[in-house]
Protein backbone atom coordinates (compact mmCIF):
# COMPACT_ATOMS: atom_id res chain seq x y z
CA UNK A 1 0.00 0.00 0.00
CA UNK A 2 2.96 2.31 0.59
CA UNK A 3 3.87 2.11 -3.08
CA UNK A 4 0.40 3.33 -4.08
CA UNK A 5 0.76 6.35 -1.79
CA UNK A 6 4.24 7.12 -3.13
CA UNK A 7 3.00 6.67 -6.71
CA UNK A 8 0.10 9.06 -6.06
CA UNK A 9 2.39 11.69 -4.57
CA UNK A 10 4.84 11.27 -7.44
CA UNK A 11 2.11 11.79 -10.04
CA UNK A 12 0.85 14.80 -8.10
CA UNK A 13 4.32 16.35 -8.13
CA UNK A 14 4.68 15.72 -11.88
CA UNK A 15 1.31 17.37 -12.52
CA UNK A 16 2.24 20.34 -10.34
CA UNK A 17 5.48 20.68 -12.31
CA UNK A 18 3.51 20.68 -15.58
CA UNK A 19 1.11 23.27 -14.12
CA UNK A 20 4.05 25.44 -13.04
CA UNK A 21 5.65 25.20 -16.50
CA UNK A 22 2.35 26.25 -18.12
CA UNK A 23 2.09 29.12 -15.62
CA UNK A 24 5.60 30.30 -16.48
CA UNK A 25 5.05 29.87 -20.24
CA UNK A 26 1.89 32.01 -20.06
CA UNK A 27 3.84 34.87 -18.44
CA UNK A 28 2.51 34.19 -14.94
CA UNK A 29 -1.15 34.12 -15.86
CA UNK A 30 -3.66 31.46 -14.92
CA UNK A 31 -5.25 29.92 -18.03
CA UNK A 32 -8.09 27.50 -18.68
CA UNK A 33 -5.56 24.77 -19.51
CA UNK A 34 -4.52 24.66 -15.88
CA UNK A 35 -8.06 23.76 -14.87
CA UNK A 36 -8.65 21.26 -17.68
CA UNK A 37 -5.49 19.17 -17.18
CA UNK A 38 -6.39 17.92 -13.66
CA UNK A 39 -9.95 17.19 -14.79
CA UNK A 40 -8.64 15.04 -17.63
CA UNK A 41 -6.40 13.19 -15.17
CA UNK A 42 -9.33 12.62 -12.83
CA UNK A 43 -11.43 11.32 -15.72
CA UNK A 44 -8.57 9.06 -16.82
CA UNK A 45 -8.41 7.53 -13.35
CA UNK A 46 -12.14 6.85 -13.43
CA UNK A 47 -11.87 5.21 -16.86
CA UNK A 48 -9.04 2.97 -15.66
CA UNK A 49 -11.15 1.91 -12.66
CA UNK A 50 -14.07 1.06 -14.98
CA UNK A 51 -11.77 -0.99 -17.20
CA UNK A 52 -10.40 -2.80 -14.15
CA UNK A 53 -13.92 -3.93 -13.24
CA UNK A 54 -14.15 -5.72 -16.59
CA UNK A 55 -10.73 -7.33 -16.11
CA UNK A 56 -11.52 -8.72 -12.66
CA UNK A 57 -9.29 -10.84 -10.45
CA UNK A 58 -5.90 -9.79 -9.13
CA UNK A 59 -4.85 -7.89 -12.28
CA UNK A 60 -8.08 -5.92 -12.04
CA UNK A 61 -7.29 -4.93 -8.47
CA UNK A 62 -3.89 -3.67 -9.59
CA UNK A 63 -5.43 -1.57 -12.32
CA UNK A 64 -8.05 -0.28 -9.89
CA UNK A 65 -5.30 0.88 -7.53
CA UNK A 66 -3.54 2.58 -10.43
CA UNK A 67 -6.80 4.32 -11.43
CA UNK A 68 -7.43 5.40 -7.83
CA UNK A 69 -3.91 6.82 -7.57
CA UNK A 70 -4.30 8.67 -10.87
CA UNK A 71 -7.71 10.04 -9.89
CA UNK A 72 -6.46 11.12 -6.47
CA UNK A 73 -3.49 12.94 -7.95
CA UNK A 74 -5.81 14.70 -10.42
CA UNK A 75 -8.08 15.76 -7.58
CA UNK A 76 -5.16 17.03 -5.52
CA UNK A 77 -3.87 18.99 -8.50
CA UNK A 78 -7.32 20.47 -9.14
CA UNK A 79 -7.57 21.59 -5.51
CA UNK A 80 -4.06 23.07 -5.66
CA UNK A 81 -4.84 24.97 -8.89
CA UNK A 82 -8.09 26.31 -7.40
CA UNK A 83 -6.32 27.54 -4.28
CA UNK A 84 -3.56 29.10 -6.38
CA UNK A 85 -6.10 30.91 -8.57
CA UNK A 86 -7.90 32.18 -5.48
CA UNK A 87 -4.67 33.46 -3.91
CA UNK A 88 -3.58 35.17 -7.15
CA UNK A 89 -7.00 36.78 -7.55
CA UNK A 90 -6.97 38.08 -3.97
CA UNK A 91 -3.48 39.51 -4.42
CA UNK A 92 -4.64 41.51 -7.39
CA UNK A 93 -3.32 39.35 -10.20
CA UNK A 94 -5.26 38.45 -13.33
Amino acid sequence: MDIVILWTLGMWLVQLLIEWLIYRAQKRQMTWIQSILPCVTLLGGAIIIMISIDIGGWPGIGYALLGAALGTSGLLTLITVAITALVIRRRGGN
